[in-house]
């Protein structure tokens, strides 16, 4: 094990090894555009400094689910070199980009606690593109298994590598690695989708077989967010299901058809991952001033409803019995609306969100976006950082406001919102604050309180399991102060 100053050591000699690595890429690359007709090149970058100070720093005390919340710092530096290979004035778009993202952690409250460091939960987690490399560590020791992950994490990741065409407004292909566009798969994506548009009417077909999150203070290398089996599942004496063959990804897919007349949008969507879920949905909206640009009033009014149904063996286990998400049991079927109102006014607007599950839903979809635009996460690492509103039978109440001040470089924005599911009850409230100093610097702050009840029957930190023991409940503090201070170039 290293002890403390090898891992700062380490941390920082990585940073420096890995930017070499993306300079000595990008440099050619810069090289080779100046010997092209037509072709531009623009190559940029961003360094950022985040951090999460969480207020509660009690003890942990893993048999009654008490747990504090997480105080960590980073540092990133973002390399990006983007291309096009066409004149501006061609009806042909043929463009792509190159880039990557490198950092560390310099301070973590929680690497002196019970299992060690967690921040690579946050920060460099890998554990394989399956998902599956502590598994072979035989056993069932959980700090073994963290350990093993904690020297496997990287601080690096090459997030984007991409090609995109697109003729006009008739027709777009885009494949490689780039940040996803999916209302229910964000962050970034490794494969391709492509459009084509007739009028008003729009179809979209999207394919991933990898996702990232590189942003800030997180950073998740690629991994594969849905896994099957080849052979699939085999039901046997118990009543659950059995694996057959070897792991592997089938993608997450979706196909939408968006029609958007002035003031209309209809969509109907179809997420699916093969031999896990099916989810098809809508989404209805009346925008009464699509050409807002912050003078006037605006009204924009969406409902969005998502149905997803899972297979079998993503609801029971090989012994029979039923699997456990959330700290509730997985519902084979469920359903999410959301209803959004928002109201802009010059400067100034007004949101309010109403976000309902029926069942558990989220369980393998709906937990990799955020349509409604309500706070999810933020919770303490330790019991899966995932908030209320995801959860089974959750109902959502969010009322948000805020404006821009002094030409677009000072933003405010306050949210408050409610949360009460069977689960658990919570309360947030949230004040960000944001100023851009120049077109290089720019920083952002916000405070949040944000206080979780547990219901009697449950406890925190039981996610996949039901509560035998010290299942009373209880309140625990959230609360959180997070900054962030981005230069770019």
């Amino acid at each position: 094990m290293q002890d403390r100053h090898e891992q700062r050591q380490g941390q920082h000699l990585g940073i420096r090894s890995n930017f070499s690595v993306l300079t000595y890429v990008c440099g050619p690359l810069m090289f080779f555009a100046t010997s092209m007709d037509a072709f531009e090149y623009k190559f940029g970058g961003r360094a950022e400094q985040t951090s999460q100070i969480g207020f509660n720093t009690r003890e942990i005390d893993r048999r009654r689910g008490l747990y504090p919340m997480q105080q960590y710092a980073t540092v990133s530096g973002y390399l990006d070199l983007s291309m096009s290979f066409l004149p501006k004035k061609s009806a042909h778009v043929l463009k792509g980009g190159i880039g990557g993202m490198v950092g560390g952690v310099f301070y973590d409250s929680t690497k002196n606690l019970d299992r060690g460091s967690q921040i690579f939960n946050y920060f460099g987690y890998y554990n394989g593109y399956l998902d599956g490399n502590h598994n072979s560590i035989a056993t069932d020791d959980d700090n073994l298994k963290d350990s093993f992950i904690r020297k496997n994490s990287r601080t690096y990741i090459w997030s984007d590598a991409f090609l995109e065409y697109q003729y006009k407004d008739y027709f777009g292909i885009k494949g490689g690695r780039y940040t996803s566009t999916m209302p229910y798969r964000s962050g970034k994506t490794q494969g391709f989708e492509v459009f084509g548009q007739y009028k008003h009417a729009r179809l979209v077909w999207f394919s991933s077989w990898g996702r990232a999150i590189a942003s800030g203070g997180f950073l998740i290398n690629w991994y594969a967010p849905r896994t099957s089996y080849s052979g699939g599942y085999v039901k046997n004496a118990q009543g659950g299901w059995t694996p057959v063959g070897y792991k592997l990804s089938y993608g997450t897919h979706a196909v939408r058809l968006i029609y958007n007349q002035h003031k209309l949008l209809a969509e109907f969507f179809y997420y699916f991952s093969p031999k896990t879920f099916n989810a098809p949905g809508f989404t209805l909206g009346w925008d009464t001033n699509p050409n807002f640009d912050g003078k006037g009033f605006k009204s924009d009014t969406h409902i969005t409803a998502i149905f997803p149904v899972y297979e079998p063996w993503m609801v029971f286990g090989s012994t029979g019995a039923v699997k456990y998400k959330y700290g509730t049991p997985i519902t084979q079927t469920g359903q999410s609306l959301i209803l959004r109102q928002r109201f802009d006014y010059n400067n100034f607007y007004l949101v309010g969100t109403f976000y309902k599950n029926f069942g558990n839903p989220n369980t393998y979809v709906g937990n990799m976006g955020n349509p409604a635009g309500v706070l999810l996460g933020g919770n303490s690492i330790y019991v899966g950082t995932a908030g209320t509103a995801l959860k089974a039978n959750a109902v959502t109440g969010a009322i948000a406001y805020g404006a821009t001040h002094f030409n677009k470089k000072f933003t405010w924005r306050m949210q408050w919102q409610w949360t009460s599911a069977p689960v658990a009850w919570e309360g947030r409230y949230m004040l960000t604050l944001g100023y851009n100093f120049n077109q290089y610097l720019k920083a952002t702050v916000d405070l949040a309180y944000y206080g979780v009840h547990t219901n009697k029957g449950y406890q925190a930190g039981l996610n996949n399991q039901i509560c035998i023991t010290y299942c009373s409940g209880g309140y625990q503090d959230r609360s959180a102060l997070y900054t962030n201070i981005m230069v770019s170039f």
